[in-house]
């Protein structure tokens, strides 16, 4: 028995005297694309039960390569659930995999292609303007712009989408992503900034409705009166 053990410490010390490790890398793809051309902005990495440290990378140019994996650094050997999820611009998954991945000694190197998820939603284009005489976010004074979406008949209540710039590149107007298909309603609060912040100077009185569909998007041009 004394010397069975003593063969056994023998071994251990002969392996490094402790649990074996791999390099793990992962390179990545998105519906066979890569992800400037699948419209992904960011990735996020995640593995059961592991802390990354990062976890999150861009999705960039660098010395005039496209971003197309990561080093995930050293773990034990053995099985780990991973999970790649690419987010678009606007922090929407577009992209997601999970799949078990094994850790050998030694270097590990897996090149894992993550399909698009299942589009459920649709987006609203917004466009709006000011009082009866349909005036542009310069000529109303307005800076910000807040968006409602199902507010009631009034104009009141609803899920706040969001304050964005009354104007951007030139159009009075912003994007409302991720909405449930169907018909859904609309209305604005226009923002006028002061010295001392931002005063509402225009509603929606009578909101606008809209009919969503999964994976397009639908214009909708909202109004916005004087209070009250």
């Amino acid at each position: 028995m004394r010397r069975t053990l003593m063969l056994l410490l023998l071994a251990a010390a002969a392996c490094g005297g402790g649990p074996s490790r791999g390099h793990l890398v992962v390179d990545w793809t998105f519906a066979g694309r890569s992800c400037a051309d699948a419209g992904v902005a960011n990735i996020r990495v995640a593995i059961a039960n592991e802390v990354l440290t990062p976890d999150t990378f861009n999705c960039q140019e660098s010395n005039g390569q496209i971003n197309i994996g990561v080093d995930l650094g050293t773990y034990f050997t053995g099985d780990y659930q991973l999970t790649i999820s690419g987010y678009d611009a606007n922090n929407v998954v577009t992209h997601e995999q999970t799949q078990t991945v094994a850790v050998h000694q030694g270097e590990n190197s897996y090149a894992i292609d993550v399909p698009q998820v299942a589009v459920t939603t649709g987006s609203a284009a917004l466009t709006w303007t000011f009082d009866v005489d349909h005036k542009s976010c310069a000529a109303a004074n307005v800076q910000k712009v807040t968006i409602l979406v199902d507010p009631d008949s009034g104009g009141n209540g609803g899920t706040n989408a969001g304050t964005v710039p009354c104007s951007t590149m030139g159009t009075d107007g912003a994007s409302v992503e991720s909405i449930t298909p169907g018909t859904h309603t609309f209305a604005i609060l226009a923002l006028r900034t002061l010295s001392d912040g931002d005063h509402v100077v225009y509603r929606t009185h009578n909101p606008v409705a809209g009919y969503i569909v999964v994976g397009a998007i639908t214009d909708v041009t909202v109004s916005a009166e004087t209070l009250p």
